[in-house]
């Protein structure tokens, strides 16, 4: 009886392993897509830019592959774009994971006209330090006027408390001549205050209006800015796809190339996708369309 378990136990291991065996991918299929990575990275300015991080990319079998870039450091941290509606999103495929240790034969060192300008790049940079910079120098100093309107109030508050005890005093009896006069003096640096009160709410209001000024300007370079970079990344993937997506000779027509631009950890943003069919891939790489009519046909959206 014993063996009998044993026996059984064992075969139903065996069974259980073959069951969830992990699926081997074509060596050649590796090859190209990380030929295809080293592509875009060198097109989008290579892993140094100071916009664009370094490429990855994974496989889901059947699904296609998808390459993401993090562009969560650099320049752009400064630009933050207000988020768009989703559209709709592709259905998941199983993740099988893609060996990228392989040699790659293709040179990417040549880039073309749509690689990023560093000059450019690092105008914006600065525009938008100097932006940041003026907009905390504001912060700070309307912290320092609401700091003084509260010692003004304070000060107020501590006068017409005398006030009232004097006022108070002389119902009970006469004041005498030092209470009077220092009645008659909380009276005039109350009307000081005051005055000085009045005066400071102007100031603040206006101080305000700036702040609120450079704030709307800075969120509006954010979402230029941003949009800037999402059309030109847009444009590098559509135009390598066409130059060079022969290259993905292994990948079957009916799958997808996907790229994911990764803006995450900056307040509301959302990730870019674009999803674009390996059969409307080979008709750009055939000369049936050009870049711009690929672009077009890809799926496009935020999540």
């Amino acid at each position: 009886m014993k063996i009998f378990s044993k026996v059984s136990l064992l075969a139903g291991l065996i069974i259980a392993s073959n069951g969830f065996a992990a699926t081997e991918v074509n060596a050649k299929l590796g090859q190209n897509l990380k030929i295809m990575q080293d592509i875009l990275q060198s097109s989008l300015g290579g892993e140094e830019h100071s916009s664009i991080g370094r490429i990855q990319h994974s496989y889901l079998m059947g699904q296609g592959v998808a390459f993401r870039v993090d562009s969560n450091s650099g320049w752009l941290r400064h630009f933050v774009m207000p988020p768009v509606p989703t559209m709709t999103h592709i259905a998941p495929g199983t993740t099988v994971v893609v060996s990228t240790n392989v040699d790659n034969p293709v040179s990417t060192s040549n880039s073309f006209s749509f690689s990023f300008d560093e000059e450019a790049v690092e105008e914006m940079a600065e525009a938008a330090e100097a932006l940041a910079e003026q907009q905390q120098d504001q912060s700070e100093k309307l912290r320092d006027l609401r700091e003084e309107r509260r010692d003004i109030e304070r000060d107020l508050r501590d006068y017409e408390r005398e006030k009232r005890d004097l006022e108070f005093s002389s119902k009970v009896g006469k004041l005498d001549s030092d209470q009077q006069k220092k009645l008659k003096e909380i009276g005039q640096k109350s009307e000081q205050l005051k005055t000085q009160l009045a005066q400071l709410q102007k100031t603040l209001a206006t101080e305000e209006a700036l702040y609120n000024k450079q704030r709307a300007e800075q969120q509006k370079q954010a979402a230029q800015r941003q949009a800037e970079l999402v059309a030109k990344v847009g444009q590098v993937f559509s135009n390598t796809l066409c130059d060079y997506g022969a290259s993905l000779r292994d990948l079957k027509e009916q799958e997808f190339v996907s790229f994911q631009l990764s803006l995450s950890g900056r307040g509301n943003a959302k990730d870019h996708y674009w999803v674009v069919k390996k059969a409307d891939i080979n008709q750009c790489v055939t000369g049936k369309i050009d870049a711009q009519s690929l672009l077009k046909k890809a799926s496009y959206y935020q999540y």
